[in-house]
């Protein structure tokens, strides 16, 4: 999934490829720059230099020492930050969602809502952050428990989300007292420089946040740094187990948030059209680019048909186009890489035994556009069924049991999140049990809440973003005991 990581799948981890050592840093006295082209139109939109070995120093050393200041910093104070970002980003939603939408090609409103739920996590954890960090007591001792910062924090961010996924990780990071060292994806540079000055206009002090523009062969190197004390990567499960290798190398935490192939599970009595409904939204929201998306659908035998149908005619209504338009429901992918991946894996997919129901071929034209597709009759043992697909393609399996659909849920490596769907709480409950997932949501699709701790299970990662677990996930949960 996600190029600006998946290019650690060529490079940082080149050995678990074809068992060669790969470079602990980029080796480079000078620099490249990257480049963000329109995925619309192919339109070059800016270059951006690449920091080198000079210049990764001072950005490291500027973390270290705004760490130093904002670790003593009152939580107040950092508190206070927190509402003034909150409200920046809402004051610039527009302008920041045009410039996502510009580098990566998601419609317009869904970049929108992308800023405004940044903003909502901000002013979440300024209300309730303070009680997320409060010192807990421990019973029968005279002790607590004393939530601490660590340090700086080096954080690999993909290029689907560009501002959420920064920013959930971020503003935690800032409450706790902690600094930020990101290596955003290489195509959305403008969002990553434009994340930086954003801290910067909200008061944030030097150091607080800190853009590193570079190439993934210079990450372990950062990883190693002493002044870094933890990472984390939202990307492929290639990238972040390469991540987590690096940093055990060296004693590190890390967390882990590597994509799935989240089930859509419809049970027999479940009410059909919402069903339908929501899990049209949920493939196909934010570009199909989205590790939350729902991407295999498990539909009782007796509502397949019916179901099937009802999907197909609702992808099909989908407006595709630029993505700058009002009511475009689907822009191009991000990448040309991207869709020629996702229509090699649907080839793949065909040779496998399954049916295209609509979609399934490249537009001419400019433009990274890839049509809503939908697949039927795809072994679910198949290796390509249990791939994650980065885009609009929709697989649909039927099932005769409960045991059975539970069974096809769990057939993956993934298990970051599911829905089940079914009139009968009980039923969804216990089947919501058996799942092996991070999250699962009954009778609604999977969405990331700043009140929720989101992350996954097996290959989906590990550790937690968002809620309580996620502010206390990356501090010192120090004990402190008090004799009398």
């Amino acid at each position: 999934m996600k190029d600006s990581i998946g290019r650690v799948r060529a490079v940082i981890v080149a050995k678990h490829a074809n068992e060669t050592e790969y470079a602990t840093e980029s080796g480079r006295e000078d620099s490249m720059n990257f480049e963000s082209h329109n995925p619309a139109t192919g339109e070059l939109i800016g270059t951006y230099p690449e920091h080198n070995k000079a210049e990764i120093e001072v950005r490291l050393q500027r973390a270290w020492d705004g760490w130093r200041h904002w670790s003593r910093t009152p939580l107040q104070e950092r508190i206070a930050f927190l509402t003034r970002l909150a409200e920046l980003l809402e004051e610039r939603a527009e302008t920041y969602g045009r410039l996502i939408t510009a580098e990566m090609g998601k419609p317009l409103a869904d970049s929108i809502f992308e800023i405004k739920k940044c903003a909502w996590d901000a002013r979440h954890l300024a209300e309730t952050g303070e009680a997320y960090l409060k010192p807990q007591p421990i019973p029968g001792i005279p002790a607590q428990i004393v939530y601490e910062s660590v340090g700086p924090i080096f954080s690999v961010q993909p290029w689907n989300v560009p501002f959420w996924q920064v920013l959930r990780f971020f503003n935690t990071t800032a409450l706790v007292g902690n600094t930020a060292i990101i290596k955003h994806a290489e195509t959305v540079q403008g969002c990553a420089e434009a994340l930086e000055t954003l801290v910067r206009d909200a008061g944030g002090p030097e150091g607080l946040y800190v853009n590193l523009a570079i190439q993934v062969e210079a990450c372990a190197a950062v990883i190693a740094d002493p002044r870094v004390r933890a990472a984390t990567v939202t990307g492929s499960v290639r990238a972040g187990r390469a991540v987590a290798e690096e940093a055990a190398r060296v004693g590190k935490r890390v967390v882990l948030e590597l994509g799935g192939s989240d089930p859509f599970i419809v049970l027999e009595d479940a009410d059909l059209a919402k069903a339908v409904q929501n899990g049209v939204a949920s493939r196909y929201f934010n570009n199909s680019e989205g590790c939350i998306c729902a991407k295999r659908f498990l539909v009782a035998e007796s509502l397949f048909d019916d179901f099937t149908k009802a999907f197909v005619e609702q992808s099909k209504a989908l407006p595709m186009g630029d993505p700058m338009k009002e009511g475009i429901k689907l822009g191009p992918l991000a990448s040309s890489g991207a869709r020629k991946n996702l229509h090699r894996q649907v080839l793949d997919a065909v040779k496998a035994g399954a049916h295209i129901l609509t979609g399934g071929e490249i537009p001419a034209g400019p433009g990274n556009f890839y049509p809503p597709t939908v697949l039927v009759g795809l072994p679910p043992e198949a290796a390509i069924a249990k791939e994650e697909f980065f885009g609009p393609v929709a697989m649909i399996f039927p099932f005769k049991t409960e045991d059975e659909a539970i069974r096809l849920a769990n057939i993956t490596e993934f298990g970051l999140s599911a829905a089940v769907w079914s009139r009968d709480l009980i039923t969804a409950r216990r089947v919501a049990g058996e799942i092996e997932s991070g999250m699962v949501f009954i009778n609604d699709f999977t969405r990331t809440d700043p009140r929720a701790p989101f992350g996954g299970f097996k290959a989906s990662g590990y550790g937690r973003e968002l809620g309580a677990p996620g502010a206390r996930e990356l501090t010192n949960p120090k004990v402190i005991w008090q004799a009398a």
